[in-house]
């Protein structure tokens, strides 16, 4: 009886740190007033942290990248001197990001759901290029060549989790190529160059 207690202590410990190491960071938009709030980022790891807020035209309304690595940030933002509307708050951290869409009116500051993104994988492999993404929101994902600024080929890689794909570009011409891949908060670009 004791050996089968202790089995499912350890087995309850491992559980529990299983769920400690993999918590996401979190970011919170506090309405402090009908004109101001506050955002709140924290980790349990420290990062460099890149924290920005665009509006609805995808303007930089303001930027902060930390110099050194963080694991809380902290800053009130006014929207009184600014326009009714929709902004986005994105703080990258790593190789990914956690984003938080607010609607602003006159009564109030409405709050959207946070979304963690992760930023792409692209590999290389002779002709043949890797492209792997996990895609938390579950939205249309693209991807493009371009040479020279101009688009040559599009393909829709699809809308699951766990995205992997291996785009065979032999067909090229040799030369540089601009491979961007588009999901539903941003474009990713890779550079090719055969």
């Amino acid at each position: 009886m004791k050996t089968k207690a202790r089995i499912f202590t350890i087995l309850a410990c491992f559980i529990v740190s299983i769920g400690y190491a993999t918590e996401f960071p979190k970011l919170n938009v506090i309405s402090l007033e009908s004109d101001k709030a506050l955002v709140a980022y924290s980790s349990n790891r420290p990062y460099i942290l890149e924290i920005s807020l665009t509006n609805r035209h995808d303007e930089i309304v303001y930027f902060r990248r930390t110099t050194e690595h963080q694991d809380t940030f902290n800053k009130v933002f006014d929207f009184s001197q600014m326009d009714e509307g929709e902004y986005t708050v994105c703080v990258n951290y790593g190789n990914m990001s956690i984003v938080r869409s607010l609607e602003v009116s006159d009564e109030n500051i409405s709050v959207g759901p946070s979304q963690q993104l992760f930023e792409p994988y692209f590999k290389l492999c002779g002709n043949k290029l890797n492209v792997s993404l996990f895609n938390c929101p579950q939205k249309q994902v693209h991807i493009s060549v371009f040479q020279d600024g101009r688009c040559i080929s599009q393909l829709k890689l699809g809308k699951e989790l766990a995205i992997q794909k291996r785009l065979d570009l032999s067909g090229l011409e040799k030369g540089k190529y601009e491979i961007v891949l588009s999901d539903f908060f941003d474009d990713h670009s890779f550079m090719v160059e055969l």
